[in-house]
């Protein structure tokens, strides 16, 4: 009984942190800033706020449950106080949409708790991490963690040793039900942008969810978070393509700049993403706010690396080397394995299907307004970038690693397609709401 009131607790401690420092009826009263239609694009904002706070902290000696608790007084009294100012402040409680998420939150919580053993990954490589932050230590206590791979980045397992450290019973899941919760707020985030009834809103939803959910990824692993956060930096690209707002390209900023510091390849899909953007710059008339964006971006990227070369440990190959050879034999044998391994883990996780062929729809995009052309233009340049890095990832494993190659086909190569899938859900959302005016012509 405990337990249960203290799972409840934990989702009542979450919805706290998505209700400061931005008031949900900000929507309503400024566009100018933020993009946003819905409750839900605060709520997540709020999160990136305060999710980012966290990781900052992480990097002084400032006493992290001391943190927990005044932030939660703080927003506590903001919100009694929005309360008796907007009688009506709290309505979004009573939206379907809202009460479908709570109820998810809750299913998926309570199966997490019943079968709560961390996978091999999840014990092996950042538990530990997790356990750093548990015992309210620093970035920098890290060196002296007993867990392999010490130059893997430490945010996702910060936040679950955060909130594993702040929940009542102090069970170690308790700080991995936060990785549901995020990845539940992008998915229906995202999926508020749909421009449908909310019976077929929560259909799409229900389907999605079930597509996408894996038991497996919450026992630990990282992917679910690169997965969410790739989920949000499209939405908010989507966002700045379409009103060019400057406040969308800050989330932008934010949003892809946690990336690297969720998982070691999150480096990679930051260079893409930011890559990408910069080559459509002449379809934009503030090119020099992009170019900032992009250099500023590289910058914190350098900067991470450097950081952990001065504190940690720098490894840029995981396994790989410098060797290349486009030994023919080579060539073959790679691609047979690699084709077949792809194939396996596209049908591991189907939603690729559904990207797959929403993109070929979005391929005939007349029905697209301009400024969703470009939008869809820069996801296509995103999935033959991504596709790329991954080959030539899986090439240089191929090439350089002691491990067996099917052993890393067989591993990984599912979760890092899985983490990708992310970025390219937005592809079914644009569809969904232009399918009417699909034409072959």
């Amino acid at each position: 009984m405990i337990e249960s009131l203290s799972i409840f607790l934990n989702l009542f401690v979450y919805l706290i942190l998505c209700l400061f420092p931005i008031r949900i009826n900000l929507v309503k009263q400024n566009k100018s800033l933020f993009f946003s239609k819905n409750f839900f694009d605060i709520l997540s904002l709020n999160l990136i706020i305060n999710l980012t706070v966290i990781f900052l902290i992480s990097f002084t000696n400032i006493n992290l449950t001391i943190y927990f608790y005044i932030y939660i007084l703080i927003s506590t009294i903001f919100n009694f106080y929005m309360f008796l100012i907007y009688k009506n402040y709290f309505n979004f409680l009573k939206n379907i949409n809202f009460i479908f998420f709570i109820i998810i939150n809750i299913i998926i919580f309570f199966n997490l708790a019943q079968n709560p053993i961390l996978a091999w990954d999840g014990l092996e490589n950042w538990y530990f991490k997790a356990q750093n932050f548990f015992y309210n230590l620093n970035f920098f206590d890290l060196k002296n963690n007993i867990g392999n791979n010490n130059y893997y980045p430490h945010f996702g397992a910060l936040i679950w040793g955060f909130f594993w450290k702040n929940s009542i019973l102090h069970y170690e899941y308790f700080g991995r039900l936060i990785y549901v919760f995020v990845y539940l707020i992008t998915i229906f985030s995202i999926f508020e942008l749909i421009e449908k009834k909310n019976f077929i809103k929560i259909t799409c939803l229900s389907l999605l969810i079930l597509i996408c959910y894996d038991d497996f990824l919450f026992r630990g692993y990282q992917e679910v978070l690169l997965f969410s956060f790739l989920i949000l930096s499209s939405k908010y690209f989507y966002f700045y393509f379409l009103n060019k707002k400057f406040g969308d390209l800050c989330i932008c900023f934010v949003v892809v700049n946690l990336i690297p510091w969720i998982k070691h390849e999150g480096y990679l899909f930051s260079i893409i993403l930011t890559f990408s953007f910069l080559l459509m710059i002449n379809n934009f008339f503030k090119k020099t706010e992009i170019i900032i964006f992009v250099l500023l971006s590289w910058i914190l990227i350098f900067l991470k690396n450097y950081i952990f070369y001065l504190f940690l440990d720098l490894n840029f190959f995981h396994g790989g080397g410098s060797k290349f050879n486009l030994n023919l034999n080579y060539l073959y044998e790679f691609i047979i394995i690699f084709s077949k391994g792809l194939i396996v883990a596209v049908f591991k996780y189907k939603i690729w299907i559904f990207i797959i062929i929403s993109a070929f729809f979005a391929n005939k995009y007349k029905f697209f307004k301009s400024n969703q052309k470009l939008f869809v233009k820069f996801l296509y340049i995103n999935f033959l970038l991504f596709l790329l890095m991954i080959v030539v990832i899986y090439y240089n494993l191929y090439l350089n690693s002691n491990i067996d190659f099917n052993w890393w086909i067989d591993n990984s190569l599912d979760r890092i397609l899985y983490s990708v899938s992310g970025l390219f859900i937005i592809f079914i959302v644009l569809i969904l709401n232009n399918y009417k005016n699909y034409s072959l012509k």
